[in-house]
């Protein structure tokens, strides 16, 4: 691809996204939340939204190793499932169409399944997806193609580079500087042809177990060259300064560059939909986690817990763009007494089962569209999808959402709280004290702990910060994030000063956003605190000694600080010492707002324990300028998680509920316990019309007492929805 074209792109897309105050976040206040939609195209479809789709999966059967594929079967099995539209793979390990493109044809492909497919889709009255790799790893080492090594990425001593997927066998990983985009434009316009409603991308990717290590094949080495008159440098010996640089060119000038050139070709030539893979946002080195500026949404796949589940949905939410994610989880188990731990799961059959509606009822409460994985569940069977637990359990999702589509669609969030997700520090920060698999439970530790306060709370990249979007919050919760840069700072400064409440944990601003440690805080005059070491201190039996009342656990990981012109409201106390370690929780008033600051991250010490005693001083701290603003209240109950929507004359409160008999050992097949009898508070203004459990489809008993309606909720297994309709 020439030069000129790659820098055309970076003009348009990757000096726009990180360009300072770059975002297309709208948070609307208190009472509104209105997310900009910034896709260059025509006003997307609806239906996009709130989808029901069913995957029809490339990478197992009945597609691969074999290719049993039946089109009429596979629509037939989504319209059981009550699906709105299918995804149907393009290619996978080999094109499953008549592609001129260059990409590896199966080879008992006969005909064109994929045209037929469309059409008996269409028929059906159904969309259609396609589903298109962008450089997903497909070139076996087994094969004798001649063209495949020139498409390889190679390690510095020009060893290929080579990775695993679902577990068949080892595949090259390929170089987007090589030819091998020639052939994913021309495989996209081969499909973009056929009429699809939505295109669907998978990628794009630079590598997959090696996607954090440099490339030196040919083409880089002959690219980066020409654009900085330098050889690539050496990976393992190279300065920041360096490692910043090359990362930075290849995934803006690179990968972010290819991708827009493929979005704009589709538009050019036709108005439809542009959505891709962005599992990975908050992965480390994931090249592709700031291209979704240039699509018009992204599918966030699955999550460890459905806690995880609704914060990822929250945090894609954030961003604008239409969001998507899986019904189900791969059906993945630990696999303890195989030697290949990257052969996992039997993807074509119907094992999963109550875990589904968990799954669903966490995308509903969310708005996010539905892909249910898939297809292969029920293609085998011959009984239909419904004479099967896991086949009743989607339908049963799909049909609540198509039957209350009209309510559900008209729904928004309304976050009291934003929650600053630290991409930067999960990218550039290098100390042995932090754990990169662990950081998480900073981040979802507050927002599992304010939704236990009955908070919602809105989780917004760090480097898509504005100052718009801050003033729209009551509060911002900023867990454990050292990489910030000064401009960050400077937002969040002069949003405390404006009448804004910060709350900031542990090491939050004591780096630059690649990492580089500063001499004290970013934030220090705000925190009224100085940093006495950067070097967090590890030791047992510690706890939180407040100026008021008794000792609390604290973290045994903590940040030895200063009090400079902040007040000390509690202090850590190394009780087998009996000695006193210096200030834990400073406040501080700067303009005409508050700072409070943490010296450690107990949030994350809530979220690896649940311990009453720090839930109830973290309530201590937060409440105070937050529970005027509540939207609802409920007694924590462990295990159920309420989600806060609205529209103009609509609220709905949906309950999740996992709570079951689980098994550890196992990463599938659970079952679910019904929790009963508790109330909600929800706060009113105006009359009521009706109050509804949307699930259980019957009146909810209610009672008025000014503002607030308490609703008695009889009955919840693994989700319930509170609607209450106002004249």
């Amino acid at each position: 691809m020439a030069d000129l074209t790659r820098r055309a792109m970076l003009a348009m897309t990757a000096l726009a996204v990180h360009a300072p105050g770059f975002n297309f976040l709208d948070a609307g206040g208190s009472d509104s939340r209105q997310h900009a939609q910034p896709q260059p195209g025509s006003k997307l479809p609806e239906w996009i939204r709130s989808n029901r789709t069913l995957i029809a999966e490339g990478y197992n059967p009945p597609f691969y190793p074999l290719f049993d594929y039946l089109p009429r079967k596979a629509v037939e099995i989504a319209l059981a499932l009550d699906c709105d539209s299918m995804r149907y793979p393009a290619a996978s390990y080999y094109a499953f169409f008549p592609t001129r493109s260059g990409y590896p044809l199966h080879p008992a492909l006969k005909g064109d399944p994929m045209r037929k497919t469309l059409d008996e889709l269409h028929q059906a009255g159904l969309r259609a997806i396609a589903y298109i790799p962008l450089n997903h790893p497909f070139m076996s080492i087994e094969s004798k193609d001649p063209r495949y090594p020139g498409w390889t990425r190679r390690f510095k001593d020009g060893t290929p580079m080579t990775t695993a997927h679902f577990g068949w066998q080892r595949f090259y990983e390929g170089c987007l500087n090589s030819s091998i985009r020639e052939v994913a434009r021309v495989l996209t316009a081969e499909v973009l042809d056929y009429g699809f409603d939505v295109m669907y991308f998978d990628g794009p990717y630079q590598g997959m177990e090696h996607a954090a290590d440099f490339c030196y094949c040919a083409h880089c080495q002959a690219a980066y060259g020409k654009r900085f008159g330098k050889p690539i440098p050496d990976q393992q010996t190279c300065s920041l300064d360096e490692r910043i640089q090359f990362r930075t060119w290849m995934r803006d000038e690179v990968l972010i560059a290819f991708f827009q050139e493929i979005c704009q070709m589709i538009r050019d030539r036709r108005e439809v939909p542009i959505l891709f893979n962005d599992t990975s946002l908050l992965s480390k080195s994931e090249l592709r986690s700031r291209a979704f500026p240039v699509a018009d949404g992204f599918m966030f796949e699955a999550a460890n817990t459905p806690e995880e589940k609704l914060f990822n949905l929250q945090l894609g939410q954030s961003t604008g763009k239409v969001i998507w994610t899986y019904l189900g989880h791969h059906t993945e188990y630990n696999g303890e007494h195989l030697r290949d731990k990257t052969v996992r799961g039997w993807y074509s059959y119907p094992i999963e089962g109550q875990e589904l509606l968990l799954d669903g009822a966490t995308a509903t409460a969310s708005g996010a569209g539905c892909v249910y994985w898939g297809m292969q569940r029920f293609f085998y069977e011959a009984e239909p999808p419904t004479a099967f637990e896991s086949g009743r359990c989607v339908r049963d999702i799909f049909t609540f959402q198509r039957r209350h589509h009209h309510v559900l669609s008209q729904l928004r969030y309304r976050p009291q709280v934003g929650i600053l997700v630290g991409s930067q520090t999960i990218d550039w920060y290098n100390d042995k004290f932090h754990i990169p698999s662990a950081y998480g439970n900073y981040y979802h530790g507050a927002f599992n702990l304010l939704k236990s306060l009955s908070i919602d709370a809105d989780p917004f990249l760090d480097w898509s910060m504005t100052q718009k979007q801050l003033a729209g919050y009551a509060a911002v919760f900023v867990p454990n994030a050292p990489c910030l840069s000064d401009a960050q700072c400077d937002l969040l400064r002069a949003y405390v000063e404006e009448g804004g409440t910060l709350f900031s944990t542990h090491l939050t601003s004591a780096a630059d956003e690649y990492g580089r440690s500063r001499k004290d805080f970013g934030l220090a005059s705000l925190f009224g605190a100085s940093l006495a070491s950067r070097k967090p201190f590890e030791y047992p039996d510690l706890y939180l000694k407040p100026a008021h009342g008794g000792l609390i656990p604290q973290d045994p990981q903590i940040v030895r600080v200063r009090a400079t012109t902040g007040d000390v409201e509690a202090t850590t106390w190394d009780r087998g010492n009996h000695r006193d370690l210096g200030p834990a929780v400073i406040t501080h008033r700067v303009g005409k707002g508050r700072s409070i600051y943490l010296a450690s991250g107990l949030e994350a010490v809530w979220e690896e324990t649940r311990m009453d005693p720090v839930r109830d001083y973290l309530a201590s701290l937060l409440l105070p300028p937050l529970a005027a603003g509540r939207a609802y209240t409920m007694d924590y109950i462990p295990g159920v998680t309420a989600h806060y929507m609205a529209s103009g004359n609509c609220i709905v409160l949906h309950l999740l509920a996992d709570i079951g008999d689980k098994d550890h050992h196992l990463k599938a097949r659970e079952r679910f316990f019904p929790v009963a009898n508790f109330e909600v508070s929800l706060r009113v203004h105006g009359n009521v019309r009706s109050v509804t459990l949307m699930r259980a489809g019957t009146e909810a008993a209610a009672k008025r007492n000014g503002e607030w309606l308490t609703v008695t909720v009889p009955r919840v297994l693994v989700y319930e929805a509170i609607r209450v309709d106002l004249a």
